[in-house]
């Protein structure tokens, strides 16, 4: 049985190795003995389980919503989905992610339908993973996971930029509020010398206006004088 199974997964992988020619380093990648193939914004993990001593089952899978609320309406959708495909189902996991996969025999597998089989589970799950978070809400897998760059990872080199440019923006106004500040007590020390002086000008007309009707009257008094000796 393990047998098979080795030599399926070594076909499996010549056949995507045709399938995708010189972007299959770029396209597929190999984890726990699995091929997980990137097509848009979907994933598909192709992997090859035991069936018999004569033959295996090569499984295509793709996730398609995660954290869905799993009700009535998502399940009825799913259910009518499946008797219409004629290739693949959808399915839960046991955390209730929704899936969608297909499984194949792998003794007499060939190029072509490995193809067919992995374009169509990708198609499926990359048309209709918006439609089932209208219905029940969830992220897409491939932004749960964060499998793929670009649309599917979570950008967090922008992120990070934002914040700096908005904290050396922060930055530059607090030290312009801070030379602004700086500038109007200057301006302040400069204009106090200027104030004291004229508090002392008023001063002065203030008590030369006081001392002048003193000085009339001694004039008129003398004046007066002046007239009697006469």
């Amino acid at each position: 049985m393990a047998n098979i199974v080795n030599v399926t997964r070594q076909r499996v992988k010549k056949y995507l190795r045709e399938i995708y020619g010189k972007n299959y380093k770029n396209l597929v990648e190999e984890i726990d003995k699995s091929f997980v193939i990137r097509r848009g914004s979907a994933t598909v993990h192709v992997s090859v389980k035991p069936l018999s001593k004569d033959d295996c089952i090569v499984n295509a899978l793709s996730y398609v919503v995660q954290g869905a609320k799993i009700g009535p309406k998502l399940l009825g959708l799913l259910m009518r989905r499946n008797a219409t495909y004629p290739i693949g189902a959808y399915g839960l996991l046991f955390d209730d992610t929704v899936v969608f996969s297909h499984s194949i025999a792998g003794a007499n597998l060939d190029a072509n339908e490995l193809r067919t089989t992995i374009a169509t589970v990708a198609f499926v799950a990359d048309e209709t993973d918006d439609e089932i978070r209208k219905i029940s809400g969830g992220l897409r897998a491939v932004d749960a996971t964060g499998l793929l760059e670009g649309d599917g990872a979570p950008k967090k080199k922008p992120a990070t930029r934002k914040r700096t440019a908005k904290k050396s923006a922060t930055r530059k106004s607090a030290t312009r509020k801070s030379a602004t500040k700086k500038a109007a007590r200057k301006t302040a020390a400069k204009k106090v010398p200027a104030r004291k002086g004229a508090t002392k000008k008023a001063a002065a007309k203030k008590s030369a206006a006081r001392k002048s009707p003193a000085k009339q009257a001694v004039k008129k008094t003398a004046a007066k004088k002046r007239a009697k000796k006469k």
